[in-house]
């Protein structure tokens, strides 16, 4: 039996297992080779064999334990903000969780009454999720309110800028393990730290989240999301596609600036480039591939290790066929 057969007898157990599990209505809107270029941010990336988008946590449960019986390989994205996305698409199933898993509501915090509880699906832009506190005078995530990203990412990743990050405001988090089962993280036990968290650790997969704020003046609190906007638009390429940050920053240094000291602004793979305006960014400048991203950051890697002997690490995710660790 060839290696295709092989690949569409375990979608067909995938399906098979999706009818005993009763979830007929996600099995008819499970898209095949759907675009990947349509779900990330950098527009780059090939087709993904089998697509889905739960419509809520435990619609995601029984899809993860339909793919864990038929053995299908599994990959999970968000808001595909920092995900590069393989020319020659995935294989498997590709889970999407977004608008479909977006709902935001809050609670008044029990052990503190004048403070809030909010709660957000893991598909849930991190930008909407800051604004809905804004709107309810509720401080604590002006700092979010511009990372290009859902809140399900933004926890694994313990996201962060100008000052503030996840870690400060992540009250509590339900997953589902990689075994498939569901899973609770309070507090200290998200276990995080720069651009890393449990999961990042440990694998598995958000599916909400609970955030502690406290009261604060809205105008003040919009004020500051003005502020921190305008500074963002000033500083970063926010005018052509990007997987946000290329590099994790290393330890006593900032990736953008010893870039720009080796002098690789505007440096060019392709359709991919260094960007002018930031050199922590590769943007696409028109008609990039996922491969010319690739090629580039591995070249911008060599050049500044040649330059000032710091590795940088990747902090955007390479993923789909041929595509190995940078």
């Amino acid at each position: 039996m060839s290696e295709a057969d092989n690949t569409e007898n375990t979608y067909k157990e995938f399906f098979e297992a999706l009818e005993r599990l009763g979830l007929q209505d996600l099995a008819e809107r499970i898209r095949r080779n759907e675009p990947m270029n349509l779900h990330t941010t950098m527009r780059v990336g090939g087709l993904a064999d089998l697509f889905a988008e739960p419509a809520g946590p435990m619609e995601a449960v029984l899809l993860f334990r339909a793919a864990k019986e038929s053995g299908i390989s599994l990959f999970v994205i968000g808001n595909g903000s920092n995900v590069i996305v393989s020319d020659d698409g995935i294989e498997g199933l590709t889970v999407h969780i977004g608008d479909a898993m977006s709902r935001i509501w809050t609670e008044v915090d029990p052990e503190n009454p004048d403070g809030v509880l909010i709660h957000a699906f893991a598909g849930a832009l991190l930008s909407k999720v800051a604004v809905h506190a804004a709107r309810e005078s509720y401080a604590g995530m002006e700092f979010a309110a511009g990372i290009p990203g859902s809140i399900g990412g933004a926890v694994y990743m313990n996201a962060g800028a100008y000052g503030g990050q996840m870690s400060d405001i992540v009250y509590q988090t339900v997953f589902l393990t990689p075994d498939g089962n569901m899973g609770t993280l309070a507090g200290p036990d998200h276990e995080f730290g720069y651009r890393e968290s449990y999961f990042t650790k440990n694998g598995g997969t958000i599916l909400s989240t609970v955030l502690r704020l406290v009261p604060g003046d809205k105008d003040v609190i919009f004020q500051k999301i003005k502020e921190l906007a305008a500074r963002r638009t000033a500083s970063q390429p926010l005018t052509l596609p990007s997987a946000g940050s290329v590099f994790r920053r290393p330890s006593g240094y900032f990736a953008g600036t010893l870039i720009e000291e080796s002098g690789l602004k505007g440096l060019r793979s392709g359709g991919a480039a260094v960007s002018e305006k930031h050199a922590g960014f590769i943007v696409n400048t028109g008609g990039a591939t996922a491969r010319d991203v690739y090629n580039l950051t591995g070249m911008v890697r060599e050049e500044v290790y040649k330059k000032s002997g710091v590795m940088l690490e990747p902090e955007i995710l390479f993923m789909g066929r041929g595509f190995t660790t940078k």
